[in-house]
């Protein structure tokens, strides 16, 4: 189920958790999602979504129909349920306009790269610290 979140304590409750924000916040740094939370897209110039539990993703909008993701999940929402989760975030993506979703994965993170080409993406470029990637709507 894929829906948008409109819950500012379930953000913030699965991305400052321990098995999460160490992953998305090096530094620790609590994160706080009330400004974006519940907001059309037009209003922040992207959406989030969530499953309602154990995961949720953050898609801004770079371009028109061109979106940077931002996933987070859970620790009971890991391997094969984290790519089928990914891939119905995707999917709503696509069904509700965006036509390139693209992100940024640190080299050295091997098993995010490795998540990223199981929910379709491509490399696309990148430097010496990151590798860029993108998935494109289907014609």
């Amino acid at each position: 189920m894929v829906r948008v979140e409109t819950d500012v304590s379930f953000l913030n409750s699965l991305a400052n958790s321990d098995d999460v924000r160490p992953f998305i916040r090096p530094d620790g740094a609590a994160l706080d999602f009330a400004p974006i939370a519940g907001k059309r897209m037009t209003e922040i110039g992207g959406v989030v979504l969530s499953n309602g539990s154990d995961a949720a993703a953050i898609f801004d909008m770079t371009a028109d129909g061109v979106f940077q993701s931002h996933t987070l999940f859970g620790p009971t929402c890991r391997g094969r349920r984290a790519i089928e989760q990914a891939r119905e975030f995707v999917g709503w993506m696509f069904d509700h306009g965006a036509r390139v979703l693209w992100g940024s994965t640190p080299r050295d993170n091997a098993k995010a790269r490795w998540f990223n080409r199981q929910i379709g993406a491509r490399v696309i470029g990148g430097d010496d610290a990151d590798e860029l990637f993108e998935i494109r709507k289907a014609a």
